[in-house]
């Protein structure tokens, strides 16, 4: 739970815009302003964005190097030549790899793949595997997801004879490219519209080139989308553009993938057969696939890609079992370095380093402390002499930047701004952490704040507005989940879930409206009823049974003290609210206004002991309490406003309706056991003495089927006597008018039942704001507001 670091804000938009969008769209005005903080301004923009077909792809042509490239692989196809795949260890590398593999050998070339070992080789480009490849007479080589800054490997290529075709997406460092062909986006004078492509989606494109000069239709590339989606969603490139149409179609693909051992690997995950999300395949998916090539070698996982039958399934186990080795060695790692970060707090960034680190895990943990210490983390496995480093960094820093400005103390370094890995000589460990924080403390972001897409209500959380928002994925990089600001929520209740309780599950309040929310990780906040939070979430569609249902997830929260003088915490019609107000109790010293004895002294043995009870107030002189609960429905405005004067809020005043149509019930009988009614008169006559005797209570309390009390009793008596002065035997029995002309207690006591009866209304049918203006303001209930709450029983329940 965000405390002092709260980093959520909801950027300036244009609201004639949003609304232009969801009027002509038809959409939820919240699902307007995702897609206008996804900078979409016009209702065309946004139908491309919805759709991402496939056919929107780029001209495949227009990418730099892929005309050279296309004409010589033609040659190679018409030649039946081999192929040299040279890739990269991480899942990116390997599904580029296993793609350009299965497609050329489907075309009719004789493909090998070369992938490095992490641990003996690094990244790049390797020189020995283009002199083997040489040397066995190959003359064409191709790389994916590397090679781009292998200057020294393109020469030996060029030496060795081999026409050698760089595709990669990683940054260009400057330098002459003595290469065949050489496709990258981010590469200068490049015109290929979209430059955010991973490997897998660059190495994708050139196939796309090569079919179209081949004459070959586009669609047959299709049935590789799923290799394109995973390799793309776990490189972490922005899901934006072609990344989001190439992942959006590829996930499809991927559900229902023909690939044996990726079925097999989806079914070890336990991940559902008939729908992939981004998210899935990022966390629970490629890290197996991954885990070969951070233990070992990654040949094990390009096998698995392109393996038939009962081999491809064997291999999924065998990855399967590398990624539960890679988790343990990751847990030890991450409790090491937790250790060591906790020395450089102040530091503008955490470089920590020690013997026998596995150089394939210490990136995930990097990643991890980065985003608990919101800074660049380097982390450096140490193997004797040497050190192999893995840099991740929270959103804003630049660590390809800072590693250039340290380019003269490292032997190899390369990747993105977010993301990097380097090699270095283990003496200068030092002069490497100083240089590189000096680096990151020259470009240290301003304070990194997170957008959301809107602020919005509780009442707007709804299927539809999930539904609609759903289309929006795939969500990852560059296309977040949607995520809203929701203000003024009380807790009504929490409870813990999950197999070991380490779930949060709210039952959040906003006004007249309610809903369900999960908090995934926050049973350790300390939330009681009553308490008032702000909150950042994210409305999912959940498909149960066939039931489209909604999952109001939290992704963030705080503690919040609503800025009104007066508060107004509406639960009227609330249900369990004994559940509700024993939570309550147990933080808050609550003063609980009843109207019944029997119920004060259940709830007083019942509740808390700093929990005060009162019936009408009476019992009352001066109160000091957190939260004052209307458990029944106040009638007597005096006798309220009494307490009310009363009563010492530790805080902002905060006054709880807790009570519903039942109440109004319970006060009608209260009401006919106080106040004789035409009806009561006249039943209650015949068991009355013409000379004022006064029966035995009990004896009429049998004879009749409706409450009878001592008070009413006795004003019935009163009534009678007055009626016998001035009403004639024969107008026996005597109409509603009678009543009131002959009786002075009657009309006093009808007069009282309508003020109490206007009174109820008001607290069961004014607005929260109106009742919160009255408690501030008790004048403020003047006789033309208490006009539009003079009616009777009957209207008060037509009005529920």
């Amino acid at each position: 739970m965000a405390a002092n670091n709260w980093p959520w804000y909801v950027p300036p938009a244009d609201e004639k815009i949003i609304d232009i969008l969801a009027k002509e769209l038809g959409i939820h005005r919240l699902t307007a302003a995702a897609l206008y903080q996804r900078g979409i301004r016009t209702p065309r923009e946004a139908e491309v964005f919805l759709a991402s077909d496939l056919s929107s792809l780029g001209n495949p042509f227009l990418l730099a190097g892929a005309e050279t490239a296309t004409k010589r692989l033609a040659r190679a196809v018409a030649a039946r030549e081999q192929v040299l795949v040279c890739g990269d260890y991480d899942v990116d590398g390997i599904t580029a790899t296993a793609l350009l593999v299965l497609v050329l050998r489907e075309l009719g070339l004789a493909v090998e793949y070369y992938i490095p070992s992490r641990f003996t080789e690094g990244y790049g480009l390797q020189a020995e595997s283009l002199r083997r490849f040489a040397g066995r007479g190959g003359r064409l080589a191709v790389t994916v997801d590397c090679g781009i800054n292998s200057f020294a490997e393109m020469q030996l290529a060029k030496d060795l004879g081999l026409d050698l075709i760089i595709t990669d997406h990683h940054t260009c460092f400057p330098g002459e490219r003595p290469a065949l062909a050489v496709l990258n986006p981010k590469q200068e004078h490049c015109h290929y519209p979209d430059k955010q492509l991973a490997g897998v989606g660059v190495a994708f494109t050139l196939l796309r080139a090569l079919f179209a000069r081949l004459g070959l239709p586009a669609e047959r590339l299709y049935n590789y989308l799923d290799l394109v989606a995973l390799g793309t969603i776990a490189d972490v490139v922005p899901l934006l553009g072609e990344n989001r149409i190439l992942v959006k179609h590829g996930l499809a693909y991927l559900a229902h993938t023909a690939r044996p051992g990726l079925q097999e690997l989806i079914r070890l995950a336990g991940l559902p057969e008939q729908r992939l999300t981004a998210r899935q395949v990022a966390f629970i998916l490629a890290p197996r696939l991954n885990a070969a090539g951070r233990l070992g070698e990654a040949g094990p996982a390009v096998e698995m890609l392109l393996a038939e039958g009962e081999e491809a399934k064997a291999l999924a186990v065998e990855l399967d079992d590398l990624n539960r080795r890679r988790q343990q060695i990751e847990k030890a790692i991450l409790a090491e370095t937790q250790l060591l970060a906790a020395t450089e707090a102040d530091a503008p960034a955490l470089v920590l380093w020690r013997e026998g680190w596995n150089p394939g895990v210490i990136g995930i943990v990097a990643g991890r402390l980065a985003a608990d210490y919101g800074r660049p983390v380097a982390l450096i496995a140490l193997d004797g002499k040497e050190g192999r480093g893995s840099i991740r960094t929270a959103p804003g820093y630049d660590v390809i930047a800072a590693l250039h400005e340290c380019a003269d103390l490292l032997e190899h370094y390369g990747g993105h701004p977010e993301a990097a890995g380097f090699t270095l000589s283990a003496d200068r460990l030092e002069a490497f952490r100083a240089a590189f924080c000096r680096a990151v403390a020259a470009r240290r972001p301003e304070e990194m704040l997170v957008p959301v897409e809107a602020e919005a209500s509780l009442a707007e959380m709804d299927v539809s507005l999930a539904a609609e928002l759903a289309a929006l994925e795939p969500f990852g990089h560059g296309n977040p989940e949607p995520l809203f600001l929701l203000q003024d929520l009380e807790v009504y209740s929490t409870r813990r879930v999950g197999a070991g309780g380490e779930h949060l599950r709210l039952f959040l309040c906003q006004g007249g409206d309610s809903q369900t929310a999960i908090f995934f990780g926050g049973s350790g906040q300390e939330l009681p009823a009553g308490e008032w939070i702000e909150a950042v979430v994210s409305p999912c569609l959940n498909i149960w049974q066939g039931r489209e249902e909604l999952s109001l997830v939290i992704r963030d929260l705080r503690l919040q003290e609503p800025d009104r003088q007066a508060v107004v915490c509406d639960r009227r019609g609330l249900r369990q609210k004994e559940q509700f107000l024993a939570e309550l109790a147990r933080r808050k010293r609550v003063l609980v206004w009843v109207n019944t004895k029997a119920v004060k002294e259940a709830l007083s043995a019942a509740l808390p002991g700093r929990a005060q009870v009162t019936q009408l107030g009476r019992d009352v002189e001066e109160a000091a309490c957190d939260a004052l609960v209307l458990y029944h429905i106040p009638y007597d405005r005096e006798a309220f406003e009494t307490l009310l004067a009363a009563v010492r809020f530790s805080g902002s005043p905060r006054v709880y309706l807790c009570f519903g149509h039942e109440e109004l019930v319970l006060n009608e009988k209260i009401f006919a056991a106080t106040f004789p009614g035409r009806e009561t008169l006249l039943k209650l006559a015949s068991y009355l003495s013409p000379r004022g005797e006064k029966p035995a209570l009990s004896r009429i309390k049998r004879c009749v089927s409706f409450p009878v009390t001592s008070y009413l009793l006795e004003q019935t008596q009163a009534v009678l006597a007055e009626l016998a002065c001035g009403l004639a035997e024969k107008d026996w029995p005597p109409t509603q008018q009678q009543l009131l002309q002959f009786s002075d207690t009657y009309r006093r006591l009808a007069e009282a039942l309508a003020r109490f009866r206007t009174y109820q209304n008001f607290w069961w049918r004014a607005t929260a704001e109106e009742l919160s203006r009255y408690l501030v303001q008790p004048e403020s209930l003047n006789p033309e507001l208490e006009e539009k709450f003079t009616d009777d029983f009957a209207s008060t329940q037509r009005a529920n």
